[in-house]
């Protein structure tokens, strides 16, 4: 079920953003259409869209610019803390930085929308919902790139990027849709030390090699 968009606060343009967050986050990219969008943002105007954005895909674009921004400046704010503490980073430090933002943002109606939202892009929007994704979150993935080289020196600068990249795609999916552990055959549902597990697996995947020889 579609989540209620308020209409008694926020712009026009505000109002379409959230919008269309919420149901392309629910619905995918193919089950949202303008008219859908308005009546989400309790919108009059048919051509609110066009007049704010130009068409869907700008709504879009913007949509997941402010999405990808918030998640980049709350990882950017954690690897600079842990720089600031003159600890040595360690690759569970870059893991954290991945997954703490993440579950944060999902503990709000907004921030859970955005999250779902990114992972719609990387998943079924096509190649333009992909190069959407890829050009808010690229910078700060160099980032945690470069913190998890120096973290684990051995690690060369082509494997870092693209476990960086898996890593990504799996806490965007896994944490929104966290539930299937009620059903499934578990011995504990409990969000601490289901996210604990995430970040063993982040770092496992991260420090681990198939090539012999190398990381």
């Amino acid at each position: 079920m579609v989540s209620a968009v308020s209409t008694s606060t926020g712009t026009t343009r505000e109002r379409l953003i959230e919008a269309v967050t919420v149901l392309i986050a629910e619905r995918g990219l193919d089950g949202t259409s303008v008219r859908s969008i308005n009546k989400q943002a309790g919108v009059a105007n048919q051509s609110a869209v066009n007049y704010h954005f130009g068409n869907i895909w700008g709504l879009v674009e913007v949509a997941v610019t402010e999405a990808t921004r918030a998640y980049s400046r709350d990882i950017e704010a954690m690897l600079a803390a842990q720089k600031a503490s003159g600890e040595t980073i360690t690759l569970m430090d870059v893991a954290e930085a991945m997954i703490r933002p993440t579950v944060r943002m999902v503990l709000t109606p907004q921030g859970r929308g955005r999250v779902q939202l990114m992972a719609r892009m990387a998943g079924d929007c096509g190649q333009r919902g992909r190069e959407l994704l890829a050009r808010g979150l690229g910078p700060v993935s160099l980032q945690l790139s470069a913190s998890a080289r120096e973290a684990m020196p051995a690690l060369d600068q082509e494997a870092a990027g693209v476990k960086i990249l898996y890593a990504f795609n799996t806490v965007l999916n896994v944490i929104p849709d966290a539930g299937l552990e009620r059903w499934w055959p578990l011995e504990t549902t409990s969000r601490d030390r289901l996210d604990r597990y995430l970040r063993d697996y982040i770092v496992g995947g991260i420090s681990f090699s198939s090539r012999p020889g190398k990381v």
